[in-house]
């Protein structure tokens, strides 16, 4: 297996852990303490996107992480996936728990060394989501 190749085995297997009941065991392996996040403008670091990703598997306790293609070049991996759910269990971003369907598409571009990811940047539909939280 080339290069290119294990980095999207570490970005699939990954992102696969959304599906699982261990993402807190994949952010500590894969996921590097000096991550560099640029999703949202940078806003979060590494420990809060953890916290919120954390809170959202909560909240959406069934949610379904689907990948949809990958592509590398490099270092760096293209993963566009779709994450699925109900929000159907205590609170997200102050909202309460409406029984709703919720879908966030997004292309995460991550960057792979030593077998972590160093730096992330998602682009997604977070508008649409959070409508759909918010029962829009």
């Amino acid at each position: 297996m080339s290069t290119t190749d294990d980095n999207k085995t570490i970005a699939r297997t990954f992102y696969d852990a959304y599906n699982g009941s261990d993402l807190q065991g994949a952010f500590d392996t894969y996921i590097s303490q000096d991550l560099i996040n640029h999703t949202n403008g940078g806003a979060m670091n590494r420990d809060m996107w953890m916290g919120s990703d954390l809170a959202a598997k909560t909240a959406i306790p069934e949610q379904t992480m689907t990948i949809l293609g990958q592509a590398a070049d490099g270092d760096t991996v293209y993963t566009h996936w779709v994450l699925e759910g109900t929000f159907s269990t205590g609170e997200l971003f102050g909202m309460p728990a409406n029984g709703n369907m919720t879908r966030l598409e997004a292309v995460a571009v991550d960057v792979i060394r030593d077998g972590q990811i160093v730096e992330h940047n998602a682009i997604g539909d977070i508008s649409g989501f959070m409508g759909a939280l918010a029962g829009n």
